[in-house]
């Protein structure tokens, strides 16, 4: 089978390469999948440099999350054959994957391939923001870099209840497709986040913050919380630490919490686990919930996919097609 790979951290444009490798067989309490799909995310760049907490054993096939079709069992699974899932797992862009019976998520068969490729990161770490945030209709939703993926997810999940959101974004480029979405949007380039977000919110400031960025702007987003507000981080785009005041923290009474998606996934029971996927498939089902897709590239083009994923800054995302 084909698959990227690399043999050392660093650039992403750089170390990887494709080779032919063994076809993998299952082992107990695994499945074979042939992927359909697979999404070119910041967590696999992350993964390939080094810097993520799962670290690679080389040779590592790349790529943490796909959907496809299952090919063959091991003992002590019972899903049958054909069966369409989604899986968070690595070795995903090879042509076909040995994934734990515990990483996969089993999806309808009718269900549109381009979301399942990208069901298992993403759209549960969306809902489970949104679940930690605790949120009621009508309270204000703080969320940075508003144009990318999960942002997009949080604020169509978030309209579904009544939140209103405020998303931060870099340019006006992205503000006609948000607030379609259901967002509040806040240009930071030119305007004060602290200022707008008092303003837009009558001077309340916000309730929850959602953080993917850090640096500056996950400072100036702590200033922006009202009393018995809660700053949940979530990623790290910005090498940059957060400047934190004690005081801003200790007279609002502000809580500072991180957000993981396996350690989420963790914490729940098998039922739980369940009834978050029977959700995700009847939201992100219906066809007027957006996921973009930017462009998809066969493997072997992986060069050209891992350059628009990197520079080109479309919209949605870049995903290997099989």
């Amino acid at each position: 089978m084909k698959a990227i790979y690399f043999k050392e951290t660093g650039d992403a444009k750089s170390v990887l390469l494709l080779k032919q490798f063994d076809k993998p067989s299952p082992k107990a309490n695994q499945v074979v999948v042939k992927p359909l799909g697979s999404p070119i995310n910041p967590s696999d760049f992350f993964f390939i440099s080094g810097t993520y907490r799962l670290k690679p054993e080389f040779p590592q096939i790349a790529g943490m999350e796909g959907a496809g079709i299952i090919e063959s069992i091991g003992e002590g699974v019972d899903l049958p054959v054909g069966t369409l899932v989604s899986f968070f797992s690595q070795n995903a862009w090879a042509e076909y994957v040995a994934v734990s019976k515990n990483d996969l998520l089993v999806l309808p068969s009718n269900f549109p391939v381009e979301k399942a490729s990208q069901f298992t990161l993403n759209p549960i770490t969306a809902w489970g923001l949104l679940e930690r945030a605790d949120l009621q209709a009508g309270d204000w939703l703080l969320i940075t870099a508003g144009s990318s993926v999960v942002s997009k997810l949080i604020i169509q999940m978030a309209k579904l209840h009544g939140i209103q959101v405020i998303a931060t974004v870099r340019d006006d480029k992205n503000t006609t497709t948000l607030t379609s979405y259901g967002a509040h949007v806040v240009n930071v380039s030119k305007d004060d986040l602290v200022e707008y977000v008092q303003q837009v919110t009558g001077g309340k400031g916000a309730h929850i913050a959602l953080d993917a960025v850090g640096g500056k702007t996950g400072s100036d987003v702590l200033k922006c919380l009202q009393p018995g507000g809660r700053l949940i981080i979530y990623s790290r785009l910005s090498p940059d630490p957060i400047q934190l005041y004690s005081g801003d923290v200790l007279y609002k009474n502000i809580s500072i919490n991180g957000f993981g998606i396996r350690a989420y996934l963790a914490s729940k029971t098998t039922e739980q686990k369940a009834d978050i996927v029977r959700s995700l498939i009847s939201i992100i089902g219906d066809p007027e919930f957006k996921m973009e897709v930017a462009a998809s590239f066969p493997l072997d083009d992986y060069q050209e996919a891992i350059k628009t994923a990197i520079e080109a800054k479309k919209e949605g995302k870049v995903l290997f097609k099989f």
